[in-house]
């Protein structure tokens, strides 16, 4: 998955801010080639910018659900034990929380890794 693979480019990647990303223009280039060449594709840099914004989105609402839900959450399983009216007004607040009804944020501590300093940490 590509976002692992930002992971594996993380240190040696400018990460002086560019459209709210947290890496450069020549960071960004530098890896849509590595990648590209790594898995023999033609990848657009659109295709980098979007997933590393659905990414980051879901990585915020695991944080933000984290923080809301306390005690319901399964810390052997990674998921969360909500009554179905429960995950609905959730879902109502914050519609990228659908996505862990049923599992956890797949690779947790790698997304951790690139999104620690970027995820916003306050309530809503």
């Amino acid at each position: 998955m590509l976002y692992i693979y930002f992971v594996l480019c993380k240190r040696e990647l400018d990460t002086s801010k560019d459209a709210g990303s947290g890496l450069s223009k020549a960071s960004w280039a530098k890896i849509r080639e590595e990648y590209n060449a790594k898995f023999n594709l033609t990848r657009e840099p659109k295709y980098f910018s979007n997933v590393w914004f659905y990414q980051k989105a879901k990585c915020n609402a695991w944080t933000w659900l984290l923080r809301r839900t306390g005690n319901d959450f399964n810390a052997e399983t990674r998921t969360f034990h909500l009554p179905p009216e429960e995950w609905d007004a959730l879902i109502k607040i914050n519609e990228n929380v659908s996505t862990f009804r049923k599992c956890g944020l797949l690779h947790e501590d790698l997304m951790e890794a690139i999104f620690a300093s970027r995820v916003a940490t306050e309530d809503v």
